[in-house]
């Protein structure tokens, strides 16, 4: 792995920017991306990524090799993939040889020499701060006023008595001679260590990776513009409680406290008792073997023949999300609909102020930064009755929770509300639909139901005409229909932490409504179809656009602003919502099987599990993905994908200039595989890349979770979102993407752009090109060439083939 080392010139700013390379954003739970926690290491190959983490962070990269065995017993792995397999590690891999020497740090080795317990003590130390200076919503008071972590511990550190526990001596003179100024503490404190120049960045490494949970929090912090310094001002303190804890056990070993002087001597010692690597690690052949199996079967369901598109009265474009590949496949059963796949912004960024909501929310993904705001109004007294009561409601609550945590009104609190809440709780906990009707039922008599509008004035026509251009070059409509439908997408749970996990990525970790109806009014303006007419974008005046939204979780739609549509319309949408009614009913049949089972049948419906504050698995999310496919909707639509497809429609004849696939390669691409590798790296290891079991879950500060009473912010996704009672739900596989282009045109894009290429080159992603001109399927290889796909003894287009061939797991 090349490491970038630091000389004595070298700022400490590099320093730290070089050591935290180990560890990637973590975005909050208001907001929950999906990213790879080892995306640090996407500059080395995959299998020694994996390596890698295993020395840092001591994690798994690969399933137990029992595991493989039993799926090569089952027939999940023949023969023949387990033989390819080993072939491509005999022709690509390469030993990646560390150029950076293995440092430990000073606690690490104290506890291993002297069997003390110093890095628990650390940890425990820095788990009490980071999550009291970053509590923002849930403490009734704050102990300190201090917006910089470094000033808010000096501050408060004094007042802890802590240390005195752990043989500490004079510990408020040692707090208040430091440095005022993070990185002077910083730079003073290693020079104490006697730790210089090249050592520097992996010294501090092996502090960040000691939590990785909160280092991956300060270090998004300090991306945003939230935190400057803060990843620095981590690490000052993180050094201090080292120096001050290791010099009680360096006096009792070594007599002397002067840890310059102890640290080489404890270095020898490591160094003697370093215990030799192991042989061959198997697991990367039989991970590759593993995806192998999958892409043939895959393959085998794609139809890689050319056929004439055939028009359709109404089109409907959703996100490219795993989830929405069921209900397209079962709404072109029921007619003659086209559906498209694109992301779930609709190319169309926004920053969004929902009516009566004092915050706005970014729709887009996390790459782009949206420049203009949009604001959902509405008007009459309805809108005057929702405001109030929404005021109200704020009002009870904020009224509540002082009451809750007032030390005197607190125990009168329930003795006044406890007999009047058994009604509702055990409605919500038996009956969660009819309680949330009869809530619904309330707030509906008590203030009315108000139709909105989009307020667009922020856009120019200019703008509102380049979104529109892009949009519909983007999706692929060659031809337009009486309706298009823009779907977007949420999901819904209560009582759910990681709910903004299961919205649409594309719109920020949000639900995709908004950004559906941005891109209907944006297209349905006459000015905008005037502009696009003198560009040779002719729509339709027959054409109407409409916006939607998808209900992963009970598989129901909502549809907005349909007042303004012409009776021909309006007759088209009917039979759309029938059609969407029955396909739903057939989605949410086969999903409810495959989801955890309650003992209370009742509780298993999915329109239940949205509101059943118990329910630890509302629906599956997006477990399962393994695959991206940019192709004509002819190539996937007689296969039963079983969602686990990103589907985004790419027809290359129509885009001769390479920029859709530029688009679709740099950003759909990327996002899909933060996705796949969140999920893959939480079953492999959900200890370190996971976050445990929603049981012990406690939610800190509204932007993480721990588990139980005190421990590191957990990074990734629950048990519950990856495991059944009899096993492992999601397979844990890198991402498969087939795209229908030439290989020049897939060429130009990874020679054009790094980021993608080393994805390709290093094995994150397995990149598979149907030629349309021979029909024939090519892999990329990681030595930057292609490899022809034999499909002899695959049963090509077969329709009624599918993925469910269950892999068996150990457990």
């Amino acid at each position: 792995m090349n490491i970038t080392k630091i000389s004595q010139s070298q700022s400490l700013s590099d320093a730290i920017g070089a050591a935290s390379n180990c560890i990637a954003p973590l975005y909050p739970l208001t907001n929950f991306i999906a990213g790879n926690a080892l995306k640090g290491f996407e500059e080395i190959p995959f299998a020694s990524a994996m390596r890698k983490a295993a020395h840092l962070f001591g994690a798994h990269g690969f399933l137990p090799l029992s595991d493989y065995r039993a799926m090569y017993e089952n027939g999940r792995i023949s023969p023949a993939n387990l033989e390819e397999a080993f072939l491509r590690k005999h022709d690509n891999e390469t030993v990646q040889q560390d150029s950076e020497k293995e440092i430990l740090t000073l606690a690490e080795m104290l506890d291993r020499a002297s069997g003390s317990k110093l890095l628990t003590v650390i940890n425990s130390q820095m788990v009490k701060w980071c999550a009291a200076y970053l509590d923002r919503t849930q403490a009734p008071w704050k102990p300190s006023a201090k917006d910089d972590l470094y000033v808010f511990w000096q501050d408060l550190a004094k007042y802890d008595l802590s240390l005195s526990f752990h043989g500490v001596r004079d510990w408020t003179q040692t707090i208040a001679s430091l440095p005022e100024k993070a990185e002077e503490a910083l730079e003073a404190l290693l020079d104490s260590l006697d730790v210089r120049g090249e050592n520097i960045a992996p010294y501090l490494r092996r502090h960040l990776v000691q939590m990785p949970g909160f280092a991956s929090y300060f270090k998004w912090r300090e991306q945003e513009g939230l935190d400057e310094g803060v990843l620095c001002a981590y690490l000052a303190i993180r050094l201090f409680y080292e120096i001050v804890l290791s010099k009680p056990v360096a006096r009792r070993i070594y007599k002397s406290d002067d840890l310059g002087l102890v640290r080489p001597l404890l270095e020898l010692e490591t160094l003697a008792k370093k215990t030799p690597q192991a042989g061959a690690d198997y697991g990367p052949v039989w991970q590759d073997a593993y995806e192998l199996n999958y892409r043939d079967r895959l393959l085998s369901l794609l139809d890689n023949r050319t056929r004439s598109s055939t028009e359709s009265k109404c089109q409907m474009i959703f996100c490219i999300d795993v989830r929405s590949e069921p209900i397209r496949r079962q709404l072109e059963k029921r007619g003659p609909y086209a559906t498209y796949g694109f992301a779930g912004f609709f190319g169309m960024p926004m920053r969004m102020s929902e009516f009566g909501s004092a915050l706005s929310i970014d729709l887009c993904p996390v790459l782009l930064k949206p420049e203009r705001e949009v604001r959902e109004s509405a008007v009459g007294l309805s809108a005057i009755k929702r405001i109030s009561w929404q005021a109200l409601r704020v009002s009870a609550l904020q009224l509540k929770k002082k009451l809750k945590c007032n030390l005197s009104g607190a125990f009168g609190l329930v003795e006044m509300l406890g007999i009047f809440s058994a009604v509702p709780l055990a409605l919500k906990t038996f009956f969660p639909s009819h309680a949330k009707r009869i809530w619904n039922r309330i707030e509906s008599s008590v203030a009315a139901d108000v139709q909105t509008r989009l307020d667009l004035t922020n856009f120019s026509l200019e703008e509102k005409v380049a979104l529109a251009q892009k949009a519909i070059k983007g999706i692929g409509l060659a031809s337009f229909g009486d309706l298009i439908v823009f779907c977007g997408h949420r999901s819904t749970s209560i009582n759910n932490p990681f709910a903004s996990s299961l919205d649409c990525g594309a719109c920020g970790a949000n639900a995709g409504g908004f950004s559906a109806r941005l891109a209907a009014n944006v297209l349905n303006d006459a000015e905008v179809r005037g502009e696009l007419k003198t560009k040779g974008l002719i729509i339709p005046e027959r054409t109407h656009f409409v916006a939607a939204e998808h209900d992963t979780t009970t598989d129901q739609f909502t549809f907005f602003d349909c007042d303004d549509m012409s009776q021909q319309h309006a007759e088209i949408l009917d039979k759309l919502k029938f059609d969407l009614v029955c396909a739903g009913d057939e989605v949410r049949q086969r999903r409810a099987e495959r989801l955890p089972q309650s003992s209370l049948p009742k509780l298993n419906d999915p329109l239940e599990r949205s509101c059943d504050w118990g329910q630890i698995a509302p629906e599956w999310g997006l477990a399962g993905n393994a695959a991206f496919v940019a192709a004509p909707r002819d190539v996937t639509k007689h296969a039963d994908l079983e969602g686990r497809v990103f589907l985004h429609s790419y027809e290359y004849s129509t885009d001769s200039d390479g920029q859709i696939l530029e688009l679709i390669m740099t950003a759909p691409l990327v996002v899909a595989q933060w996705i796949n590798m969140q999920y893959y790296l939480s079953t492999v290891d959900n200890k370190v890349f996971g976050s445990g079991s929603k049981v012990f879950h406690n939610v800190v500060g509204d932007f993480g979770v721990m588990q139980g009473a005190h421990s590191d912010l957990r990074m990734g996704l629950p048990l519950q979102s990856l495991v059944t009672e009899s096993g492992v739900f999601h397979e844990p596989m890198r991402l498969l993407a087939v795209i229908r282009a030439p290989l020049s045109a897939i060429d130009s894009v990874l020679e054009k752009h790094h980021d993608v290429r080393k994805l390709v080159a290093n094995r994150w992603i397995r990149l598979v090109a149907l030629e349309p001109q021979s029909s024939e399927y090519f892999e990329a290889d990681d030595l930057r060439s292609w490899r022809r796909i034999s499909m002899q003894g695959q049963v090509a287009n077969d329709s009624s083939a599918g993925l469910s061939e269950e892999a068996c797991f150990a457990g």
